[in-house]
């Protein structure tokens, strides 16, 4: 299972792709949210499509907590779209959006790209 991730900044959003074995876990997706803030801060965009398919999800309640703390105090006042092919929201998926939300950070999952571009509000497809 990976944890790698590609970022690439656009001009209306930040678009980044998991690797084709990503697993969700702490550590990694710390990483991710970390490096999606960075670049947020320096372009300035406040849209981010996070796409790929998730391998495994390895995370428990007070970590989905831990995390959606995260993005909430990094990612205040910014859209996610999580465009996740084969995912399946449960319990703790929507538990995580509200810690998110409760924050400060808009969070959506989706499981087609065009329908995740439409919710952040982005006109083009790359």
């Amino acid at each position: 299972m990976s944890t790698d991730f590609k970022l690439t900044p656009h001009a209306d959003y930040i678009h980044v792709e998991l690797a084709p074995d990503y697993e969700i876990r702490l550590e990694g997706t710390t990483q991710l949210i970390l490096a999606i803030s960075d670049v947020r801060t320096r372009q300035g965009q406040r849209r981010v499509l996070i796409e790929g398919t998730i391998a495994r999800r390895t995370m428990g309640t007070m970590d989905s907590f831990g995390l959606g703390s995260l993005i909430g105090s990094m990612l205040a006042g910014v859209s996610v779209a999580c465009c996740f092919y084969g995912y399946a929201r449960d319990q703790q998926t929507r538990f995580f959006m509200d810690v998110s939300q409760n924050r400060g950070a808009r969070i959506e999952f989706f499981s087609e790209r065009e329908a995740a571009l439409r919710w952040l509000g982005v006109g083009q497809t790359p």
